[in-house]
């Protein structure tokens, strides 16, 4: 019964982050998801700020506490675990990268000069992207010498190759301040959260 409320906080984590995007573009008339950043939701300045942080902060608390019972759950399968325990580590570093990003490195709005917080707001979520698919592959291998998470292993290296090619599109869409720019950035994200959702919720189901 604990591990399965770990697992309902990785169930709950994306529905927190998808409650973010979408409350605060419905406070923003002027906010566009396919052209504006998620991150320009929260910038400094941004109106709502306030509770859109919150919601961000208990997505990625969320994130962290899933991290922990997976943490468990690894040590559990005692055979073959290591890249399991480092992968539920990435986890849990992620989710503290993520709090430490919406805390202390809110983005810079476009029209004003870029700031030392502004510029570790774009190295962090740089971080933050590269982190989140390493441990997904992780999680792909780990999931493969698993005999019940076999067929998640191969739905985990989809992700990841869904994530790098909308990923790299997402970024240069960024450069050339492409008016798609937010959808595309819109569609890696759902990939990632969708993938934390269903590994939660399958989790959730067969833990005891």
């Amino acid at each position: 019964m604990k591990l399965k409320l770990f697992f309902l906080c990785g169930i709950l984590s994306p529905l927190f982050y998808l409650l973010m995007t979408i409350l605060g573009g419905m406070m923003r008339p002027e906010y566009s998801h396919t052209y504006h950043a998620v991150s320009e939701l929260l910038e400094r300045g941004a109106p709502n700020k306030l509770i859109l942080d919150i919601l961000l902060v208990i997505s990625n608390l969320l994130n962290i506490l899933f991290g922990f019972g997976v943490l468990q759950l690894v040590r559990i399968h005692q055979q073959k675990h290591r890249t399991g325990i480092v992968a539920a580590s990435l986890l849990i570093a992620a989710g503290v990268l993520g709090l430490t990003i919406t805390v202390f490195f809110p983005m810079e709005p476009r029209q004003l000069p870029l700031t030392f917080p502004g510029l570790m707001h774009l190295i962090l979520v740089g971080v933050l992207s590269i982190l989140g698919i390493i441990t997904i592959f992780l999680f792909a291998v780990w999931f493969k010498q698993q005999t019940d998470y076999t067929k998640y292993g191969a739905y985990s290296f989809i992700t990841v190759i869904i994530i790098i090619v909308t990923g790299a599109v997402a970024a240069a869409s960024a450069i050339i301040e492409s008016p798609l720019m937010g959808l595309a950035e819109r569609i890696t994200i759902t990939a990632h959260l969708q993938w934390t959702f269903v590994i939660a919720l399958k989790m959730y189901i067969t833990s005891k």
